[in-house]
């Protein structure tokens, strides 16, 4: 009896070993899908957690690594990553990892070095090359990248990648001609490669070649009407080439775009300015200057555009921003004063006036702005401000200007006898106004006026 339990009892044994062991696997199983599958839901924390609490292996923590990388927790992933190259150094998966976290982290001085290892442990990886280069760009080391991206031979990796980024550093380099050429080539490799077409005609308009730029912005154009951009550089191309009846309708056609950057609004301002469009171009100044308050071209069309539309509080403000933003040139300064004063004038300010006027006698280049000036000052006390003796006061120093003009133009060879006629009436004319003056008003003909 007890023989014939004993094999019974052996088998059952056997069973429920197999039936353990069976269970262990199944267990281990569930165990490595249940690592998958919280990578799959990208729940990475809970990942971690699972993975902390197993043993660990070089496996496990690489995975954990890249679980704080997807978290955006790249020192964690570099600090595991660092780690494992010291004990991995042969490891390419594990170096690239850390070359990406180095660069994620901004620390592109440790990312260049991971993917110069990555390169001498790879000659034939171009991948590596082109990070390294891309790197040693964006770490503005332009002269090394260029270098670099050298070194790489075309045939192995996109052209146009290549020789876009051959020109940027080019640009940095201050090497336009180069940049240039490398730009062309790349949309000869690729027609619609809008960053070189872009690119190329920014380059061309800050090199003053508008009419080339010109030319490339309307090639592009031509396959696509619709690039924002490019539009908008194709109306600056005109603008700068002074052809502002056509800039005007290419910004206008940006503007309907949706475009109200600074650049149309400007634009389509200074445009309208100088095809003496004052109602057009009022708003688009306004709206420009708001954005921009130092900008002189701006200002100053602001300025003639505000006082022709009799808006001369704008007018008056537009050259005071003038003059105190104005290097020392005698020109403008005459230019922005005499202005100044006349929108005073104009806004009935006329002590204002009077002061901005002697102002800009001081900047007056020649004698016949300087004629002007005083001619202005003289009617101005006379008819606005009552002061009859600064009114004579100033007839007088209009009429020795006057008779500078007369002097100059009878020295010349052959002077208009129209003109010289014209000039001795005037003169006539402005000595018995001056008499009229003194007599009406009782000021005596040596009373030293000008001392008031």
């Amino acid at each position: 009896m007890i023989k014939s339990i004993t094999p019974i009892f052996t088998i059952l044994l056997l069973f429920s070993a197999i039936a353990l062991q069976a269970q262990e696997q199944e267990q281990e199983q569930d165990t490595v899908l249940t690592l998958t599958d919280y990578l799959r839901k990208a729940q990475y924390r809970q990942a971690i957690e699972y993975i902390n609490s197993q043993k660990p292996t070089q496996d496990l923590e690489y995975q954990k690594a890249l679980c704080y990388k997807w978290l955006n927790n790249y020192s964690k992933a570099v600090e595991i990553l660092e780690t494992l190259q010291n004990e991995y150094p042969d490891d390419i998966p594990i170096r690239l990892e850390l070359a990406q976290c180095y660069e994620a982290n901004l620390q592109y001085s440790q990312s260049i070095y991971q993917y110069q290892k990555l390169v001498e442990a790879d000659t034939a990886n171009v991948y590596f090359q082109v990070r390294k280069a891309d790197l040693l760009y964006r770490a503005e080391k332009y002269a090394a990248a260029l270098d670099n991206y050298l070194q790489i031979d075309p045939e192995t990796y996109n052209l146009g990648y290549l020789k876009r980024s051959i020109a940027l550093c080019y640009e940095k380099l201050n090497l336009p001609d180069s940049a240039k050429a490398c730009y062309q080539a790349a949309l000869e490799a690729d027609e619609q490669d809008v960053f070189s077409a872009l690119s190329l005609v920014k380059l061309l308009i800050q090199q003053k070649e508008y009419t080339e730029a010109l030319l490339y912005s309307e090639m592009f154009l031509a396959a696509d009407t619709t690039n924002a951009q490019m539009n908008v550089l194709n109306a600056f191309s005109y603008y700068n080439l002074d052809d502002y009846k056509e800039a005007v309708r290419r910004f206008e056609k940006c503007r309907a775009a949706g475009d109200s950057s600074l650049l149309v609004n400007r634009s389509l301002g200074i445009s309208y300015f100088f095809l003496q469009n004052d109602s057009a171009a009022y708003p688009y100044l306004q709206q420009a200057y708001e954005r921009d308050t130092t900008n002189m071209t701006v200002i100053y069309a602001l300025a003639q555009v505000s006082h022709n539309l009799e808006q001369y509080p704008v007018a008056i403000h537009a050259y005071q921003n003038l003059i105190e933003n104005e290097l020392p040139n005698r020109n403008s300064l005459y230019t922005f004063y005499t202005g100044l004063a006349r929108a005073y004038e104009k806004d009935s300010l006329y002590q204002d006036a009077a002061r901005q006027y002697t102002i800009a006698i001081q900047y007056a280049p020649s004698n016949t702005q300087k004629m002007q000036l005083f001619f202005d000052l003289s009617t101005l006390f006379e008819f606005n401000l009552k002061e009859y003796k600064m009114a004579i006061f100033y007839y007088t120093q209009y009429q020795a200007t006057l008779l500078n003009y007369q002097n100059a133009l009878l020295a010349q060879d052959q002077p208009d006898p129209k003109e010289v006629k014209e000039i001795e009436l005037k003169l006539n004319e402005l000595d018995k106004h001056i008499r009229k003056l003194k007599t009406e008003h009782g000021i005596d003909y040596n009373e030293k006026i000008w001392n008031n």
